[in-house]
């Protein structure tokens, strides 16, 4: 009865936001003081959900036949996602990023991508993995072009043809391996080496969510994505969305204890940390460079990968930290715009001297990203690059820290131009409102999870050992 009642009032919250989307959706078409108040409705519905939030007992409650599974690891990655999903209401209701009349379809696509975001980190099967992908992502790509401007467009265009060619590449693999296989789910997975088909079908799927992850060369729309969505869409597109991905990928690659997809990896890993980093220096746009940043960390995390066990619990640290970072950046640059495509780098030039607690917030962030001690971001790469040292993969790990050393210039470039250049032209002075107070919460998140490390990263140790 006890464990009854826990996955009642775990799938209460899904439920919840199925609800609450529809509720957005159709409630302002017929009761007209509802009209412009949507995204109230939209915080008020994820608090309520958070109240049916129960720490889960140590069990794994399989639902529909295996297909969803309710154990320590999905209580914490949804928490993890509604966690993100309040602080985007935040940014959406303090600076809305959509025309008047389209607010009751934003929520409402960003409720269905979170519930596809859900069910994508708690899938037990294949199919229920790209059927959860699909619901992610075919909402972002009508959110990236919500605006109907031309980079908003342009940014939904480019997504859209890329993310539709990595699911083309998903269904293909899983085709061929429901061809082999009596059942997709990752148990019946893991049993025996596979076959030259089954191996061309595990590097189909495993191509189409690294598109989702954004692994170089899986990243091309990440840049013009992340700059031309509304900034609360990119902030949810680089904090959230990468999770799904990096879950399935490490189902996938635990599948294999050596050869050939061990080997693909490495060489994803290697690739995506080498390029991405490579590509940010010269970026002048703040967006693009948090893009080329987001793709950098995909790289982090799939060093983490070949720590084993160990290195899949600092990657669950990794997740939240990296998100907490994330969303103060963009939130920084959501109050800093001017224009569709976000603040230039040279825009933020004297913000110490305008704005110092801003700036103060926004060089945490950096840090942070660059993994400055003792901000959290050093710890989650510190945890990420351990585990795969003990594991052997020594050289992985000397090229991940090379690359971070030289993330580290382009993470300072933004400090160096806040603190010490003149301010450049008129900054805006109005309120923050909302979004300020996510940016100290924020703030205070990258402190307080590198001082006091432990107790995150011991929840994230009990939520790996159920994948």
């Amino acid at each position: 009865m006890e464990h009854l009642n826990y996955a009642a009032s775990a799938l209460s919250m899904p439920l919840l936001l199925v609800m609450a989307a529809f509720a957005c959706l159709l409630l302002p078409l017929f009761i007209r003081p509802l009209r412009g108040a949507q995204g109230l409705m939209a915080l008020g519905a994820v608090l309520v959900a958070l109240t049916f939030f129960r720490l889960s007992p140590q069990v794994e409650i399989a639902i529909f036949s295996g297909a969803l599974l309710i154990n320590p690891a999905s209580s914490y990655l949804w928490a993890f996602a509604l966690g993100v999903l309040t602080l985007v209401l935040a940014l959406s209701i303090s600076k809305p990023p959509f025309p008047e009349e389209s607010g009751s379809e934003y929520y409402f696509l960003l409720f269905m991508s979170v519930l596809g975001l859900m069910v994508l980190v708690a899938a037990g099967d294949l199919f229920t993995a790209f059927i959860a992908l699909e619901l992610l992502s075919l909402p972002l790509y009508a959110l990236a072009g919500i605006r109907r401007t031309k980079p908003g467009l342009e940014a939904a265009y480019k997504y859209f043809m890329l993310g539709a060619l990595g699911s083309a590449f998903t269904v293909m693999g899983i085709a061929v391996l429901n061809s082999l296989y009596p059942a997709l789910t990752f148990t019946a997975l893991k049993a025996g080496a596979p076959g030259p088909l089954a191996l061309a079908g595990f590097l189909l799927v495993i191509s189409g969510f690294a598109f989702k992850t954004a692994l170089v060369p899986f990243h091309m729309w990440v840049p013009d994505a992340y700059e031309g969505a509304p900034t609360p869409v990119s902030a949810f597109m680089g904090a959230a969305v990468k999770a799904g991905g990096v879950v399935v990928l490490w189902r996938l690659f635990s599948l294999f204890d050596g050869g050939p997809v061990r080997e693909i990896f490495w060489w994803l890993a290697v690739i995506t940390a080498v390029l991405a980093n490579l590509a940010a220096l010269g970026q002048t746009g703040l967006k693009r460079l948090l893009a080329y940043s987001s793709v950098a960390h995909a790289g982090n995390l799939a060093v983490a990968f070949f720590g084993g066990r160990r290195g899949f619990e600092a990657v669950l640290y990794y997740l939240p930290v990296y998100a907490m970072a994330t969303i103060g950046a963009f939130s920084v640059a959501l109050a800093l715009e001017k224009d569709e495509k976000g603040p230039l780098i040279e825009d933020l030039a004297g913000l110490a001297k305008t704005r110092p607690w801003l700036a103060a917030a926004m060089a945490a962030f950096m840090f942070s990203l660059a993994g400055v001690p003792p901000l959290a971001g050093f710890f989650a790469k510190f945890y990420a690059f351990a585990g795969a040292v003990s594991a052997g993969y020594t050289g992985l790990v000397v090229i991940a820290v090379i690359m971070s050393a030289v993330s580290a210039y382009y993470y300072l470039k933004v400090t160096v131009v806040m603190f010490m250049k003149p301010p450049a032209g008129d900054q805006p002075s109005e309120p923050l409102g909302l979004i300020g107070i996510v940016i100290a919460l924020m703030a205070a998140g990258v402190l307080l999870a590198g001082v006091f490390s432990r107790p995150l990263l011991s929840i994230a140790a009990n939520a790996s050992h159920w994948f």
